[in-house]
């Protein structure tokens, strides 16, 4: 098999996988929503037409009316007529009364300046054209003679018939009355025969008389088991509110890291700032066009209902789209800064993207591989359901449209705009922050649980069924696919892949209309998913991949590549120096022996050593290189180098100052000062010889806890071609200490306070732990140390040699 054909391969699989998902959702969606309008022949603009005509039957249309067409539906009557498939055959309930009522153009029409709740005219418009439902609504107090109950009927009859209604069909009316100050109002109510909805359930048509005046006629269902099917959907409507108000929850946890990495220079604001906007463009443009169906049935105190639209659509530009907008953008520059540090890779496909580079596989291989993975998600999604019917789950075809796109002019542009929005807040925030943040702590798998769980209450996929606990399973699902393409592809794959499911689940219903102008919002919409793929098709498996030139990272991304460059390289420095400096044995030559040493940053300027000598004697050392960090700790490493080096030909006191001066005022080029306490530790004699060049005088303590410091003056390294140190000898008894230590010891501070350890602590502490070991002493001092700075941070080296004599 050729290179060439196993680059093939995967191509080929996600088209097949594409493929089957589209079958898949082709065929389960009229099983997964049976009461979706099979024969949809009428568009909103057709519906409105047929409305505005068909209402002048019962009077003039006021003069520059407020029109509002929105689709309506009831999941209530949709759930009891799903139940009814145990009782009827299949067909005689989708041909049912109730059943033409599932999905319904409603048409209503306003006064100008009218409130939301003083409409005029209300007409319902079934999918095939013929009227539902027809009003006329006149004031209470509008007067009115009687209407007598024959002629009633009569009149009632009539208008049925003329709405196509075959009288044969129904019952005898019942006549109702209602007196109100200034007429008498009457309803013939006309149950239908048919009892396809189950046996307790009576639907059928109302006629209505305001006086006289004959005022229309509408739909009426009695269902006993009403309450009880509401109950069903008191969860999935506080699941709603939760999903609504989840942008209130997720905002102070984006903020907080957020401002953390912005201040230390570790995210970028730019292309934050252009995923804000374009969401929060998306967003409005989407409401523009949805503004008043979407707003029907709200009300805002005395406010007409054309205001109310208006003030509506503000109050969610700023208090919903606008912080989700700014979510969004957040959430790529924290995500984006935590996923470049270990899935850099995962970003190449959207950044490609996003900076119009589609000439390349990196994008196309992405893009196809959502769009496949996004067809088959929504493919399982419906086709999953069908075995469930059996156990009486069932989804509602009222849940498949959409909040807002289904309410739009233009259904089909709306849905678009509503998944670019929340897509990029769902999958920013829930895929790309999320999963790079807890993958630090918990690790692939474990974030990847994590996030499934959260993704799957707080950003439920559109896809809920009855009863509610069904539709766990289902988010659960969706979730984790979109999470599995993230750790395994990259961030494009899982995006394209999460705004295709969601399109084309809101699109099937338009799809499958049997109305031109719907098909072609939904095809639009549809088609919509492959804009990434179409861009970059011709590169689909060539293998031109994109690369990140210097030019393309963002210069937050470059400052962060510098500091881990430093980081590295001073890490590599600080590997280095801790090889150089010496794991001391806890004895030699009978002494022993305990140390610490702690630099204040990645390199220190301190060193120290003890070396065996032939003889049985030990040469001590503690020195310290001004300052700390990279230069102080190249000189430490030379000084080191040359005293162990010097120590092996001659370790007297005087040539390994005469050596270690030399080097140092060689090599320091900026004059970089050090200094060095030597000493000769004789253990048979009990002897110390010892020299210190602008070195801190070491300490003899004996084991009642007399502490003698044994001073030794001498200019510090390299501040002369040649040093004079006059070498001096002190007598130890058996158990005394010898202490060597740098500045860092006495110099260290509580934060920000001037209280100094100094000399006088340290001399105290050391006499509280003389007598113990060389360990016990060097860990007493170093808690009382402690206690001292408390949390403070390091601000010089610090290095401590504590030796007893045996």
């Amino acid at each position: 098999m050729t290179t060439a054909d196993r680059s093939w391969r995967p191509i080929a699989g996600w088209l097949l996988a594409g493929v089957v998902g589209a079958l898949l959702l082709a065929w389960g969606f009229p099983r997964a929503y049976p009461f979706f309008p099979q024969d949809w022949t009428i568009s909103r603009s057709q519906a409105t037409g047929i409305a505005l005509e068909r209402l002048r039957d019962l009077g003039e249309l006021p003069d520059h009316p407020y029109v509002v067409t929105r689709l309506d539906d009831d999941p209530l009557v949709d759930r009891r007529l799903f139940l009814a498939f145990a009782e009827r055959p299949r067909q005689e309930v989708l041909a049912s009364w109730p059943a033409r009522q599932a999905v319904i153009w409603e048409v209503t029409v306003y006064r100008p300046a009218a409130r939301p709740d003083d409409w005029t005219y209300r007409v319902r418009v079934a999918s095939d054209g013929r009227l539902v439902e027809m009003r006329l609504r006149l004031p209470r107090d509008q007067q009115g003679e009687a209407v007598d109950p024959a002629a009633a009927r009569l009149r009632a009859d009539e208008l049925l018939r003329a709405q196509g209604f075959d009288l044969t069909a129904f019952e005898e009316p019942e006549v109702r009355s209602e007196q109100l100050a200034a007429r008498t109002d009457r309803t013939l109510r006309y149950p239908m025969r048919e009892r396809s909805a189950g046996p307790r359930v009576r639907y059928g048509i109302d006629v209505v008389f305001a006086g006289d005046r004959l005022a229309g006629f509408g739909s009426w269902i009695d269902d006993p088991d009403k309450s009880a099917f509401e109950q069903l959907l008191q969860v999935p409507t506080l699941f709603a509110n939760l999903n609504f108000f989840s942008i209130f929850l997720v905002m102070p946890v984006i903020g907080f890291f957020f401002m953390r990495r912005y201040h230390a220079g570790e995210v970028g604001v730019q292309r934050a700032v252009q995923i804000f906007v374009l969401s929060l463009i998306a967003s409005a443009a989407m409401l523009a066009i949805c503004l008043g169906p979407a707003t029907q049935g709200f009300q805002f105190g005395a406010l007409s209902r054309s205001q109310v639209a208006w003030i509506w659509g503000a109050q969610m530009i700023f208090v919903f789209f606008l912080p989700q907008g700014l979510i969004s953008g957040v959430s790529w520059a924290v995500g984006e800064s935590f996923c470049r540090e270990r899935w850099g890779a995962k970003l190449a496909a959207f950044d490609a993207l996003w900076q119009r580079q589609w000439g390349n596989a990196t994008v196309a291989d992405a893009s196809l591989r959502g769009l496949a993975a996004g067809l088959v998600l929504a493919g399982l999604t419906t086709v999953g359901q069908l075995p469930l019917q059996r156990l009486g789950v069932s989804g509602p075809s009222g849940f498949q449209l959409g909040p807002w796109w289904d309410d739009a002019s233009l259904p089909g542009v709306a849905l678009v705009l509503f998944s670019v929005a929340f897509t990029l807040y769902f999958e920013l925030f829930g895929r790309l922050f999320l999963l790079s943040a807890f993958a630090r702590r918990l690790g692939k798998i474990g974030a990847g649980l994590l996030v499934t769980v959260l993704t799957a209450v707080l950003f439920f996929p559109p896809i809920t069924v009855l009863p509610f606990g069904w539709s766990l399973p289902f988010w659960l699902a969706w979730a984790g696919a979109l999470t599995f393409l993230f750790l395994r592809f990259d961030l494009l794959t899982t995006m394209v892949a999460s705004y295709t499911a969601r399109v084309a689940l809101g699109a099937m219903p338009f799809l499958s209309a049997a109305n031109p102008s719907l098909e072609l919002q939904g095809a639009l919409a549809f088609a919509s998913c492959a804009v990434p793929l179409l861009l970059s098709l011709r590169h689909l498996g060539s293998g031109v991949e994109f690369v990140y030139r210097w030019d393309d990272v963002p210069p937050h991304v470059r400052r962060i590549a510098d500091r881990e460059r430093q980081r590295v390289e001073l890490e590599t420095a600080r590997n280095i120096q801790s090889s150089i400096l010496p794991e001391l044995p806890p004895q030699l030559n009978g002494v022993e022996i305990a140390h610490a040493y702690r630099p204040a940053t990645e390199v220190g300027g301190d060193f120290y050593d003890v070396l065996a000598l032939e003889d049985g004697r030990l040469a001590l050392a503690v020195g310290d290189v001004a300052g700390h960090g990279v230069s102080s700790g190249l000189v430490m490493s030379m000084a080191k180098s040359a005293l162990a080096v010097q120590v092996t030909f001659d370790p007297e006191v005087a040539a390994v100052f005469a050596t270690l001066n030399r080097m140092v005022f060689q090599s320091a080029r900026k004059r970089l000062l050090a200094t060095l306490c030597y000493a000769v530790l004789d253990p048979r004699r009990r002897e110390l010889q010892f020299a210190s060049a602008g070195h801190l005088f070491p300490y003899r303590v004996s084991s009642v806890g007399k502490v003698d410091a044994l001073e030794s003056i001498a200019y510090p390294l390299g501040v002369r071609p040649t040093i004079e140190v006059t070498p001096r000898m002190a007598r130890l008894e058996a158990g005394d200490l010898v202490v060597l230590f740098s500045d860092g010891v006495v110099e260290a501070r509580p934060e920000a306070s001037e209280d100094l350890y100094g000399f006088e602590r340290l001399e105290q502490s050391l006499a509280r732990h003389a007598g113990k070991s060389a360990g016990a002493v060097r860990n007493g001092l170093l808690a009382d140390l402690a206690r001292h700075v408390g949390d403070a941070p390091r601000e010089d080296d610090l290095t401590l040699l504590v030796l007893r004599v045996p």
